[in-house]
């Protein structure tokens, strides 16, 4: 996955983005804990992955969140306006010929 450095908010926040790596995938899938036994484990933990990504709140840094308490506490400080800033690069749309190719075979 190819994220930019930092993203901007509708509010003007900047947010500071770096990849997660294997082994602040592992990190965070160990402080998942019983999150991961769920049947939603794959949605938390991709909505988790978006919320570390997160390195940087206006220049301020951000340590990695190593609990789930944690994850929750970043995830709050970056607000509904830093997911909706993070959701188009971690989940972007189809693009309109991968659309067009669904509507030919509904068709």
């Amino acid at each position: 996955m190819n994220i930019p450095a930092e993203v901007k908010t509708a509010a003007g926040h900047t947010l500071g983005l770096k990849e997660i790596n294997p082994g602040d995938m592992l990190d965070l899938i160990e402080a998942a804990g019983s999150a991961m036994s769920s049947a939603s484990a794959g949605a938390w933990l991709g909505y988790a992955q978006m919320i570390c990504s997160v390195t940087s709140i206006d220049g301020v840094p951000v340590q990695m969140p190593m609990t789930k308490d944690e994850v929750r506490n970043l995830a709050t400080e970056i607000g509904n306006d830093g997911v909706a800033a993070l959701s188009p690069i971690f989940y972007p749309k189809a693009d309109a010929k991968t659309s067009d190719t669904t509507e030919t075979a509904k068709n």
